[in-house]
């Protein structure tokens, strides 16, 4: 039986020790290349756009007329748009102080609200004149100029942080209830829970926000005022770079986490091998022995008796056993 175990403990280490990641991780990438090559191709076009574009550089007469264009915006967004912001802000707060009981609106609170209703209306048009403004500014260098590139990049970087930051609350709001209403567990299982839940709330926050990050692209791209091939084409090498880019993330954690899983298999199954099934150690041997056996049971047996009937009785005495 023993030399069973240890030939069935030799086999199982000897499987582990074969057990390579590297060479894993290479043949499964070697087969997505060969299986799918236009894909990949895809994949790392988007890479090198979304590492290397810059967009075109425009004159000097083009940027000097957009800087002076987009100052104008800011003055309007600095100025009469923030006053309308402002006077907005007090409009609503008279007409929610002149709401009776259940949001009943009387003559009085009805004036109020058209009061409210005017002022929005006076932001919504400083917003359009605003936009209006930097669509002229943008139209002037166009979206694939370095102007148009960096609000792209600048986009894209407040959207992957939004979804960073989602993800991160949504985690520590999952910390605390597996901490409050969860049962009795290790550090290190818990620590375990919480970083695959970050990974699970991690992936839906950038998915979400890349989302968001196309349809303001979408928007940038109507701004700068494109026509509906260059716009569309521009769309797309974005589309395909922001894919490559947060695929390219997300594949990189699951592949750190499924190769520190597959690390720590492999050295639990090295102790399994070692120890044998037992995961204090070795097997404890016991053996049973004729004299041992002899002694236990005399010793016993005498023990009892004698101290039951009051001793050995004349004439009788004790053997090496007992």
């Amino acid at each position: 039986m023993s030399s069973s175990n240890a030939a069935a403990n030799e086999q199982a280490m000897k499987k582990v020790e074969d057990l390579d990641i590297g060479a894993m991780v290479l043949k499964t990438a070697t087969g997505i290349v060969k299986n799918r090559p236009v894909g990949v191709s895809m994949w790392v076009l988007g890479l090198l756009l979304a590492a290397f574009a810059n967009g075109f550089k425009v004159d000097d007469l083009q940027a000097e007329s957009y800087k002076v264009t987009l100052d104008m915006a800011e003055e309007v967004d600095r100025t009469e748009l923030n006053k309308a912001y402002r006077a907005l802000a007090a409009a609503e707060d008279r007409h929610y102080q002149t709401k009776g009981w259940f949001w009943q609106c009387d003559n009085r609170c009805q004036k109020e609200k058209d009061k409210a209703d005017m002022a929005q209306a006076e932001v919504n048009r400083l917003m359009k004149k605003r936009d209006q403004i930097m669509s002229d500014a943008r139209s002037e260098v166009g979206i694939w100029s370095t102007y148009g590139v960096s609000d792209v990049r600048a986009s894209f970087w407040r959207a992957w942080k939004s979804g960073k930051d989602w993800a991160a609350r949504y985690t520590m709001m999952d910390a605390m209830f597996m901490m409050i209403g969860g049962k009795e567990e290790t550090a290190a299982s818990m620590m375990m829970k919480i970083l695959m839940q970050y990974i699970i709330n991690l992936t839906m926050g950038l998915i979400g926000a890349f989302f968001f990050f196309i349809y303001n692209v979408y928007y940038l791209v109507i701004s700068y005022g494109e026509t509906t091939i260059s716009g569309v084409a521009f769309f797309l090498l974005v589309l395909v770079a922001g894919m490559a880019t947060v695929g390219t993330y997300l594949g990189a954690i699951y592949g750190t986490v499924a190769g520190g899983g597959l690390y720590l298999v492999k050295q639990a199954a090295k102790q399994q091998a070692l120890h044998g099934d037992r995961p204090g150690g070795r097997p404890r041997q016991v053996q049973y022995g004729r004299g041992q056996y002899g002694g236990g049971m005399s010793g016993g047996m005498g023990g009892g008796m004698g101290g039951g009937m009051g001793g050995p009785r004349p004439g009788m005495h004790r053997t090496h056993g007992d």
